[in-house]
């Protein structure tokens, strides 16, 4: 955790004064709160990829019927042409 009270008095003790440092401190405390990913960060980041792979599984999904449908009328067809061509013969 991010301790300002003795980042200020880190700072005073190297030379700056209470002003910058408590200015410096401002900045990085704004730098920490505004750039660092919080737990419900993650977790909403979490329930975002679940979300994703839900999706993608029912994508799947539907790509796995139209496939189903597809090669069932391919072989439907084959048959009809392969039981056409044994009755010309």
């Amino acid at each position: 955790m991010f301790n300002a009270l003795r980042y200020i008095k880190r700072l005073e003790e190297v030379g700056l004064t209470r002003d910058q440092a408590e200015a410096h401190i401002q900045m990085m405390t704004e730098i920490i709160e505004t750039n660092l990913a919080t737990k419900q960060d993650f977790k909403d980041m979490g329930m975002e990829l679940h979300n994703v792979k839900v999706d993608l599984e029912n994508k799947v999904i539907q790509l796995e019927y139209r496939l189903t449908i597809k090669l069932g009328t391919i072989v439907s067809i084959a048959i009809g042409v392969a039981v056409a061509l044994v009755k010309l013969i």
